[in-house]
């Protein structure tokens, strides 16, 4: 479905299954079916055993709350399976709906589909070769940089392209569920919507840094609560555009190869991407410098935004 202004996304285009493939991938072009989870465990196992971490970001041995599975790899069918019983099938539902609808202008991982097995959940997906931009990034030069960001506007707009049904709007996950966002405290995810409105989703974020005070709603609003848009445009919205969630080629002449870790997307107030970019490096080169090539920082909404995040303990 698309309109003048771009492809409409709505829940219903989605699949629903607890198990999944995608058919017309390339996957199944030259393989017959993915790895069942029990294959995907025993090759996290062996990684582990042999030293292997395919996910620089975090360190696989951390205990909980921050423990999660390692990324596993299969390389001699491309492979990445992302895993376990904190993943959401809304990560492979987005990878899903964006080579759909905007056929290659957002580069993603191409996913292949996903297995349940008990509590956890298992997403196959394209694995990319190549070097994270915050990897590279001091080794590349002030036009290359440029570059870069020049190609990630391009992909930006384009991913900003993506329209709701104008007779159900929402801010909430891609399935008109609740938000998974790391701004938000983990208490409250859950009630994360969907709302119906900016509005009405602003009233409930404003409303948390009050909810652990004995009489909330005796607790006068905020000035701060009056500097949040609340007619602002609802964006379909990566939610986590750091330099290490985006892959360039590993030699020059560098280009963008993928945006990856989305399972932080949905449909958002149009700042959100940009205060969610801007979220741990701010005052950095990248931030000053860089970002504002990438995107419109809605710098009006920064002092508001970082009060209430702040005061939640994000």
């Amino acid at each position: 479905m698309t309109n003048l202004d771009g492809p409409v996304l709505t829940p219903s285009m989605l699949p629903n299954a607890a198990d999944f493939d995608v058919k017309d991938s390339s996957f199944f072009r030259k393989w017959s079916q993915l790895p069942s989870p029990g294959d995907v465990r025993k090759k996290a196992e062996s990684q582990y055993l042999a030293g292997v971490n395919h996910d620089t970001r975090r360190d696989p041995k951390l205990t909980p709350p921050f423990v999660r599975p390692p990324l596993v790899v299969f390389e001699d069918m491309g492979l990445l399976v992302k895993w376990g019983s904190g993943v959401s099938f809304n990560e492979g539902l987005t990878l899903y709906a964006i080579r759909l609808l905007l056929k290659g202008s957002v580069p993603v991982p191409e996913v292949y589909g996903w297995r349940t097995e008990g509590s956890e959940r298992y997403i196959y997906m394209e694995y990319i070769h190549g070097q994270t931009l915050e990897h590279a990034w001091e080794s590349i030069n002030p036009d290359d940089r440029e570059s870069i960001c020049t190609e990630l506007q391009s992909i930006i707009k384009h991913l900003r392209r993506l329209k709701q049904d104008p007779l159900d709007t929402f801010v909430g996950s891609i399935t008109r569920g609740s938000l998974y966002d790391r701004a938000l405290h983990t208490s409250y995810m859950s009630e994360a919507g969907p709302f119906t409105t900016v509005r009405e989703f602003h009233d409930w974020f404003t409303f948390l840094c009050r909810m652990p005070m004995p009489d909330p709603y005796s607790v006068p609003i905020e000035p701060f609560r009056y500097e949040l848009p609340d007619g602002c445009g609802i964006k379909f919205t990566h939610g986590d555009l750091h330099r290490s969630n985006i892959i360039i080629s590993a030699q020059k002449p560098y280009r963008v190869l993928a945006i990856v870790d989305w399972e932080q997307a949905g449909w958002l107030p149009e700042y959100w991407e940009a205060r969610k970019a801007l979220y741990s490096v701010y005052g950095s080169e990248w931030a000053m410098t860089y970002l504002p090539l990438v995107m419109e920082l809605y710098s009006n909404t920064w002092e508001a935004w970082d009060w209430y995040t702040t005061s939640m303990g994000c």
